[in-house]
């Protein structure tokens, strides 16, 4: 199963220490990571190293935007 994540509960785990219980195919946005490791932010260093090789680039805009629709 491929999970997609946003920042939020990235960051959670991070600061519980605990981004390892995250056993699926866990793949972050571009903007997602970026978001998460802005240079002095809290955890940046360990969500830098943990989601370095999880990055994806997203291509498919509708599909985003249906998703954000559906967060709200």
């Amino acid at each position: 199963m491929r999970v997609v994540s946003d920042s939020s509960p990235l960051i959670a785990l991070a600061k519980i220490g605990s981004l390892d219980i995250l056993r699926y195919d866990v793949v972050i946005p571009k903007a997602v990571f970026f978001e998460i490791t802005i240079p002095h932010k809290e955890y940046m260093k360990e969500l830098y190293q943990w989601g370095e090789d999880k990055i994806v680039e997203v291509k498919n805009r509708t599909a985003v935007e249906y998703l954000e629709l559906v967060g709200e």
